[in-house]
């Protein structure tokens, strides 16, 4: 059975984690095979937006905790079993990896597609961050966050002290973080983490009608706009600019551009093609 399960309508791909007898928990195949759909997502031009959410009554509950159980090995050892990498990396780079889980991390983060989490259930620890990962939030009432870790002794990964701080801002960040407490939909909503809070049974509906409305703008401006935004937190102004400008001219060669503009000057709707 496979762990993510890939669901199309019409220009827009949902990825369900799959596993819900077990909460959803991140395993190495779980992950490759999301990264895998991410990776075809990304090919196709006919996808224009992926949606995530999990299976069953929770998002993720994060890391299985099957997988920790790490015997006499190091987490570098055991993170490279536990997805493939073994085979994939030196002997020399496996012993002195710095970037861990952080490979599948930054792929998620550079998917230049929107990237939507319909966020169903519970999401802990490593489901939490792979929320964080994406562009826009929408969570259920009954959904929770709690960043989990520090609770069993870790701190946090994939990306979630990056992510975190620039959603809620830092003191806020340092109280989930240092406590791992419980944060509810409506609180999570107060604090930024997330766009919307929707009764439970109207979470898909709404969540696949705003990816459908994103889904109907030129797919190119769409892009490029999350390459740039994607940048902006880090970025000085003038670098900023230095990144908008060929994006822009980039933009104004394309179809749907010409189009967007001759619409709008006959007073009609336009007919984005993706070109």
């Amino acid at each position: 059975m496979s762990e993510v399960v890939l669901e199309r309508n019409g220009a827009v791909l949902a990825l369900r984690l799959n596993r819900p007898e077990q909460r959803n928990g991140l395993t190495g195949t779980l992950l490759t095979e999301y990264l895998a759909a991410l990776e075809e997502a990304r090919r196709d031009d006919a996808v224009r937006v992926v949606v995530t959410t999990g299976e069953g009554d929770t998002f993720s509950a994060g890391a299985d905790m099957d997988d920790l159980d790490s015997g006499d090995q190091g987490l570098n050892a055991l993170m490279h079993e536990n997805l493939g990498l073994t085979d994939t990396l030196s002997t020399a780079d496996r012993a002195y990896d710095r970037l861990g889980i952080g490979r599948q991390t930054l792929a998620i983060k550079d998917f230049d597609k929107p990237l939507i989490a319909a966020v169903n259930g519970a999401a802990a620890g490593g489901g939490f961050a792979l929320a964080m990962l994406h562009d826009i939030r929408f969570a259920s009432q009954r959904a929770t966050f709690t960043t989990a870790f520090v609770r069993i002794g870790l701190v946090a990964e994939m990306g979630l002290s990056y992510t975190l701080p620039r959603a809620v801002g830092l003191e806020a960040a340092m109280d989930l973080m240092y406590t791992g407490r419980l944060v509810g939909a409506v609180e999570a909503l107060a604090l930024r983490m997330i766009r919307r809070v929707l009764p439970h049974d109207r979470l898909m509906d709404e969540t696949m009608s705003l990816a459908e409305q994103i889904a109907a703008q030129p797919p190119i401006a769409v892009q490029f706009t999350k390459r740039t935004l994607a940048r902006s937190l880090d970025n000085s102004l003038p670098a900023q600019l230095d990144l908008e400008w060929p994006h822009q001219v980039a933009a104004f060669d394309t179809h749907d551009a010409r189009e967007g503009i001759a619409a709008f000057r006959e007073r009609r709707p336009p007919r984005f093609t993706g070109r």
